[in-house]
């Protein structure tokens, strides 16, 4: 490990924590110099006198304060250091997890849940346990500083070979330390391939009940293979360890040998070198256990790492709730087009023409008016989702703009913006992006219920539409809560649908939504909720396919390969006769 990335982790706790660390390493220190008080006490009332003939219960009392102290300063000094570590994981956690909310939704996709888990968990695992060892390896450096001053005070040219001798033994439990670091990096690899196998097995336990010899592959090629190569990695780490503490342990017994070998021809007394034996067997575990916390504080570094490669939003502690603009009128998408990075996989790019080949959107213009129910139909892969993260400004537009009543809207990940339009002009898309309720074919469902501004819903709309939905039979709402979830597909994307209205946006966007339902309520939602959700005032943007229900439409959109193309009366009904004719 660099000197670079080794100092990473010091230097956050140094930049953001600096006052909490000082106060610890006083702390620390005040414990250093009791505890060397305690062996200058030792060596000078029992080691130096008449042996026994000198010693008083008043000698004995004092040393019991001593050590009292000494309990009393150690105590102090881990507990200063462990509720800084455990401060520093919590604010580290709390950020992560804002940080990941506020993050581009590309970028998550981009990055994928189990990277995310494995930082979420392991990772700050790793770091919480190299603060629990972190007052170890402190109280070790600071101890083994101040015991190294007074030990030199005592006979500096005796010092001075114990030092070689311990700085030798470092040295090459440094070099066993490297291997430990090495393997700890290929661990992190390992993990992140293992939580892809844990997610795989968790979510695709469907299909793994109905195909044994996929399960049989994914078990056998990929889990067992990743979880073996963890067992002899960590085993590895586990051997440079284990020796690296053994040296140590062995080397420092060894240096007593060597004060008692040397002592003779250096002039010095048996009461020195006795101190020096002793003190040596005092500093035993405090160094063994500082060089023990080191592996932990390597791991922490490697975790550490892999949560800044993330690159994720910088940190904002707020969250920016209210909507851009309350009594909008027009939204408006000019020339919008949209390619995915490079490093993130799309399912939906279709490749049209040489110019735009990496386009999944091309020169898509379209205004929404309040009010408006638009139905979009297409192929697959022609672009419709992702106009649907576009129009809710999940998606920033990779070129083009989207104004609200001729306000442009503001994002970071958008090079679209003109240098010449005022910044008052802007609007910011997190704002923008309050205007939208939206369920996607993918949803994840929430069991609390939130009313606008993220006030408690109103019971009167809820309780209703749990009727209108057909659901009051098996869901209940308590305290603004749902009592279940565990729902066919269909009756959850139903309870999606009153979390949306619960929320009473101004905009709903409905990828597929009759899709999962039963071709009774499929009507029922084409003939009754969206005339009830019009109504209501809202803009409804609906991703469809049954073209018997075309006409409940004010307007019919189609995407092909890309491009956005509003159908005219006769279109519509061609389309309303056969849709799948008019997506070839």
């Amino acid at each position: 490990m660099s000197p670079r990335a080794a100092a990473s982790l010091y230097h956050m706790v140094w930049a953001h924590y600096r006052l909490p660390f000082l106060k610890v390493v006083l702390l620390n220190l005040l414990n250093a110099a009791v505890s060397v008080g305690i062996i200058a006490y030792i060596n000078h009332t029992f080691i130096s006198q008449s042996v026994f003939s000198a010693l008083s219960w008043q000698s004995l009392g004092q040393f019991s304060l001593l050590v009292l102290l000494l309990l009393t300063t150690t105590f102090l000094a881990q507990y200063a250091l462990t509720r800084l570590g455990h401060r520093f994981v919590y604010e580290l956690r709390t950020k992560l997890v804002k940080q990941i909310i506020d993050t581009a939704v590309p970028q998550i996709d981009n990055l994928g849940s189990a990277r995310l888990l494995a930082s979420l968990s392991s990772d700050i695992q790793s770091i919480t346990t190299a603060f629990v060892r972190m007052p170890e390896l402190v109280q070790g450096v600071i101890l083994s500083v101040g015991v190294g001053l007074y030990l030199g005070w005592l006979s500096l040219p005796l010092l001075l070979i114990v030092m070689c001798w311990i700085v030798m033994t470092i040295w090459i439990s440094t070099i066993l330390v490297k291997h430990v670091y090495t393997h700890l990096t290929e661990l992190r690899e390992i993990n992140d391939d293992l939580y892809q196998d844990y997610q795989s097995i968790i979510e695709g336990r469907k299909e793994l009940a109905l195909n044994q010899h996929r399960a049989q592959r994914l078990y056998n090629d990929d889990f067992l293979r990743h979880a073996k190569a963890y067992e002899q990695t960590v085993t590895k780490s586990d051997t440079f360890h284990l020796s690296a503490v053994n040296w140590s342990n062995i080397m420092m017994f060894a240096a007593i040998g060597i004060v008692f070998a040397v002592a003779s021809s250096l002039g010095v007394s048996m009461a020195v070198a006795t101190t020096f034996s002793l003190t040596i067997l005092f500093m035993q575990s405090p160094l063994l256990h500082a060089v023990g916390a080191y592996p932990t504080l390597q791991t922490a570094q490697v975790a550490l790492e892999k949560i800044q490669a993330l690159a994720l939003a910088d940190y904002q502690p707020d969250f920016q709730t209210d909507s851009a603009a309350t009594n909008w009128q027009t939204i408006c998408f000019q020339d919008i087009c949209y390619r995915y990075p490079h490093n993130i996989d799309s399912q939906n790019v279709t490749a049209v023409d040489s110019e735009h080949a990496d386009d999944i959107l091309q020169s898509v213009t379209l205004t929404l008016q309040r009010g408006d129910v638009v139905f979009l139909i297409g192929a697959n892969g022609s672009g419709k989702s992702t106009l649907a993260k576009i129009i809710t400004g999940i998606f920033a537009p990779t070129t083009g703009t989207v104004t609200v009543d001729g306000k442009l809207i503001h994002s970071q990940n958008s090079n679209s913006q003109s240098s010449d339009l005022q910044t008052n002009n802007l609007q910011s898309s997190v704002d923008y992006r309050q205007l939208f309720s939206a369920i996607f074919s993918d949803q994840h469902l929430f069991t609390q219920l939130i009313g606008p501004k993220g006030q408690a819903p109103d019971r009167v709309l809820t309780d209703t539409w749990l009727h209108q939905l057909n659901l009051q039979d098996k869901v209940s709402i308590t305290d603004d809560t749902l009592s279940t979830d565990k729902l066919s597909q269909g009756q959850r994307k139903r309870l999606a649908m009153l979390i949306a209205v619960a929320e009473q946006k101004d905009i709903l966007l409905l990828d597929e939504w009759a899709a999962d339902q039963d071709p009774a309520f499929r009507r029922v939602f084409y003939q009754t909720l969206i005339p009830k959700l019009k109504a209501m005032g809202k803009t409804l943007f609906i991703i469809s396919h049954d073209d018997s229900y075309f006409a409940h439409a004010d307007r019919l959109l189609l995407m092909k390969a890309g491009r956005l193309i509003e159908l005219n009366a006769e279109e519509r009904q061609r389309a309303s006769i056969d849709a799948i004719a008019m997506l070839k």
